[in-house]
């Protein structure tokens, strides 16, 4: 099976948790897991467009169930040996067309979930997996749909972490393609700044950081689909967009590169000319609780321990309001750029090896600004790299 699922980690974490097998129907988990697209209907996103089972047995080969559509470019893009279908809305057939049908036999509006889930129980049954424990991505399945899961002779039970915690340890292609995003975001957010100015929109500066982006990737030949995001904010409330932008505001620029699937997510604050004094002493307070958790990011260390260290350095500075519920996030090929796990005071995860977290201490204050650093972290046998190595101090930009 092509993908980067990990099948040792992922049996000895469905044992640990006593189950016999682990079924994936988010789409981004089973991309991630197969490497493969796993068809048009997973698009309306609810459990049962497509399929794929992973045995808790290491040996035993895994299952996938999709759409007739895509079945067969799936089996080649996964490499899976056994790809069931079910039959989906869109009319196909094989030149010369076979006249010779005497029944009609009408597709599905969209696709048919009982058809879908007795693939799905077919292959559990030969695997010899009725009645056992079985990992579901409950986090992903609708309310409306859980009675036909219900029906069926498995003991479901919620798979949910298990996949973000293996999905949460990355593989070298995944590392690989999350540095070259943050480069890529660097370069852009450099290129920015230096076309940064009075009268400018935040429409208008994200136009110049996508420019600046692609400019990046095309000068290192890249070849992986590229796209990009941004939340930029110029003044104002400090989240919404504003502008334009006037002398002595302060620009939250919040921006990420979507490569291969892969979002990196890094952020600065930039002010237009002198920022006022209250500005300068909140982003200093921010940049100090920054570089207070920033050595915290090594193997072994709960990420709860990180927000402590955090939220409790920004109350020693006198803002004892301070209380954001998370400090950054882990990133990868989520649909969003964050992902678990959280830097929370709730978190239960601990840091591990080739993790890629996003570590960030902003705020949002109607009336000043938007304030934020936040920079992208690989996580090492000793500690940790900088994957998007940009100055934390408040950067300003000359203003006429």
């Amino acid at each position: 099976m092509n993908g980067f699922l990990d099948r040792s980690r992922t049996s000895r974490l469905l044992r640990q948790a006593g189950l016999s097998a682990l079924v994936l129907c988010q789409p981004e988990s089973i991309t991630y897991a197969t490497g493969a697209f796993p068809g048009v209907a997973t698009f309306w996103r609810r459990a049962g467009a497509a399929f794929v089972v992973i045995p808790a047995d290491a040996n035993a080969q895994p299952v996938a169930i999709v759409g007739d559509l895509q079945a067969r470019t799936f089996a080649q893009q996964s490499a899976i040996k056994d790809v069931r279908s079910h039959r989906l809305w869109v009319e196909t057939d094989r030149f010369p067309l076979d006249d010779s049908k005497l029944k009609r036999l009408l597709r599905p509006t969209q696709y048919d979930l009982s058809a879908s889930l007795n693939l799905l129980g077919d292959a559990l049954r030969e695997l010899g997996l009725a009645g056992t424990r079985i990992g579901l991505e409950l986090g992903f399945v609708p309310v409306a749909d859980f009675a036909l899961f219900q029906a069926m002779p498995f003991d479901w039970q919620d798979g949910t972490r298990i996949v973000e915690g293996l999905r949460s340890v990355k593989s070298p292609e995944e590392v690989a393609r999350l540095r070259r995003a943050a480069s890529y975001a660097a370069a852009g957010f450099s290129g920015l700044i230096a076309r940064l100015g009075t009268g400018q929109t935040a429409a208008q500066m994200a136009d110049i950081w996508r420019e600046e982006v692609a400019a990046a990737a095309t000068a290192s030949a890249e070849n992986l689909p590229l796209s990009s995001w941004s939340f930029i904010a110029v003044g104002g409330d400090g989240f919404a967009p504003g502008g334009p932008a006037r002398a002595g505001d302060l620009v939250k620029i919040d921006v990420g590169c979507v490569l291969g699937g892969y979002s990196s997510d890094g952020a600065r604050t930039v002010a237009l000319g002198k920022p006022s004094a209250e500005a300068q002493h909140i982003y200093d307070a921010l940049h100090g609780a920054f570089e207070a958790g920033l050595p915290h990011f090594r193997p072994g260390t709960a990420l709860r321990e990180i927000h402590e260290k955090v939220a409790s350095t920004m109350w020693n500075k006198g803002f004892e309001t301070y209380g954001r519920g998370h400090f950054g996030h882990g990133v990868g090929a989520s649909i969003w750029s964050e992902e678990w796990p959280f830097i929370g005071a709730d978190s239960d995860a601990v840091l591990e090896p080739n993790m890629v977290m996003a570590f960030e201490t902003p705020w949002y204050i109607d009336g000043l600004g938007g304030f934020i650093i936040e920079d992208q972290l690989l996580i090492t046998e000793t500690g940790h790299e900088v994957m998007s190595p940009l100055p934390r101090s408040l950067q300003r930009v000359a203003v006429s």
